[in-house]
C-alpha cells in the first residue's frame, strides 16, 4: 500500500484551484438562464405567437408528435369526450387563421423538473375563435416538455 503526503503547499493550491474551480463554473452559469427559466420563457412566448398569429414560431416550440388534449364537457347532445389535435392541425389552423386568439394569460405556472424532461403545470385564459366559433375559456392545464439536441420542445398540452 503507498501512501501520499501531500505538502501544506500543496493542499493550499489543491485548496485555490477548487475554489478557482466553483468560482469559475458559478460565473458562467449566472450568464445562462436555467432550465426552469427557459422553460418559463418558452410557455410565455408560444402562448404569445398565436395571438400574434405567428404559426411558424409557435411551430418552433413544438415537437413533430405534439398532441393537445381537451377535455369537452358533456351538453345535451354529446357524451363528455376527449378531444386531439396535432401539432399539423393547430399549426395551419393559425396559418390561415380559422383559429384566431386575441388574448391568451398564464398565470401561477410550476415547472417540474426531471432530467431533460419537464411538466409546466397552470392556469390559463384564452380568448378567441375556432371556425368562426367562441373559443374563449379558462381553466387548468399541463405541458409535457422534452429537450432535444439543446432545446426544450412541447411534446403534449392536457387541459382537463
Amino acid at each position: 500500500m503507498h501512501t501520499i503526503h501531500l505538502s501544506r503547499r500543496a493542499i493550499g493550491m489543491l485548496f485555490v484551484s477548487v475554489l478557482l474551480a466553483e468560482m469559475t463554473c458559478g460565473v458562467s452559469s449566472a450568464n445562462q438562464p436555467s432550465d426552469v427559466e427557459l422553460l418559463l420563457a418558452n410557455e410565455k412566448a408560444w402562448a404569445k405567437a398565436p395571438v400574434d398569429g405567428d404559426a411558424d414560431l409557435m411551430a418552433s416550440f413544438m415537437a413533430d408528435e405534439y398532441l393537445e388534449l381537451v377535455w369537452e364537457p358533456a351538453t345535451p347532445t354529446t357524451a363528455a369526450r376527449w378531444t386531439a389535435t396535432t401539432k399539423e392541425t393547430w399549426v395551419q389552423r393559425v396559418r390561415r387563421h380559422t383559429e384566431v386568439y386575441s388574448a391568451v394569460e398564464l398565470k401561477n405556472l410550476t415547472v417540474h423538473l426531471q432530467g431533460s424532461m419537464a411538466v409546466v403545470t397552470g392556469e390559463y385564459s384564452q380568448v378567441g375563435t375556432n371556425e368562426g366559433k367562441d373559443n374563449t375559456s379558462s381553466g387548468i392545464y399541463t405541458n409535457t416538455w422534452v429537450k432535444r439536441k439543446g432545446r426544450w420542445l412541447v411534446i403534449q398540452s392536457v387541459f382537463p
